[in-house]
């Protein structure tokens, strides 16, 4: 997963993504684990199946997104090798609250609840990782809440880029990041959290002042540094 660097002068440094789990930790889940492939665009699962499971993404890059109530998908997140996918399941046993689906030809590992608790009642430590994971979960969340209220439209606009270059980018030599997937105005207003009209001028923003360009059809983050300053909460 592509990191980018943040360090603004002057500015808090935005929290940094975490560190995997211990070796020792994913090593016990891995062994207990089936593979499983995914072609571009196939689905894992969908919004509101039963959990049965959660998956460890190796290789690749998914999204996971609901539909709306105007029948619109809304993309919800970005997410890329390393990453835990499903795991709220596990704990409440309720349905899955996104769809998930492959950007990109993806490798996962399933890990079935029944061998999870197994592995987590014999290693307490493997708990003690879920939680902070959980807890990771929750403090982005508590990140989105404070910014609808707090950060302007073409602040939570840069943050979902950000969040995007993340899951998706690749650095070019010249310190621009490419988003190599086709991102609509619709996607960017749903993990902003703001209208289409509002996301749409705030991109025209962004391109015009040059921290966004266009690479055909996709987006390319030219200023990343300008981007991150605009993001912070």
């Amino acid at each position: 997963m592509l990191r980018t660097s943040t360090q603004v002068p002057g500015k808090a440094k935005r929290r940094a993504a975490p560190p995997l789990m211990p070796w020792g930790v994913r090593r016990s889940l891995l062994s207990a684990a089936n593979d499983v492939g995914l072609k571009s665009r196939e689905v894992l699962f969908h919004a509101g199946d039963a959990g049965d499971g959660c998956y460890f993404l190796r290789d690749g890059v998914v999204k996971a997104s609901v539909i709306a109530k105007d029948g619109q998908e809304r993309l919800l997140a970005v997410l890329g090798p390393g990453s835990l996918i499903g795991e709220l399941s596990l704990f409440d046993d309720q349905p899955r609250s996104a769809t998930i689906s492959a950007l990109k030809p993806c490798r996962l590992l399933h890990i079935s609840k029944g061998s999870f608790f197994r592995l987590a009642d014999a290693n307490p430590q493997v708990y003690r990782e879920s939680l902070k994971i959980l807890t990771r979960r929750l403090r982005q969340t508590n990140d989105s809440v404070v910014a609808q209220g707090t950060v302007t439209v073409a602040g939570r606009v840069a943050r979902a880029f950000a969040s995007l270059a993340q899951g998706l980018g690749e650095g070019r030599a010249n310190g621009m990041i490419l988003l190599p997937n086709k991102i609509t105005q619709n996607d960017i207003a749903g993990m902003a959290g703001v209208a289409r009209e509002n996301a749409s001028r705030a991109i025209n923003d962004l391109l015009r002042d040059g921290i966004l360009t266009r690479e055909g059809n996709f987006y390319v983050i030219a200023r990343p540094d300008e981007l991150e300053d605009m993001a912070e909460i």
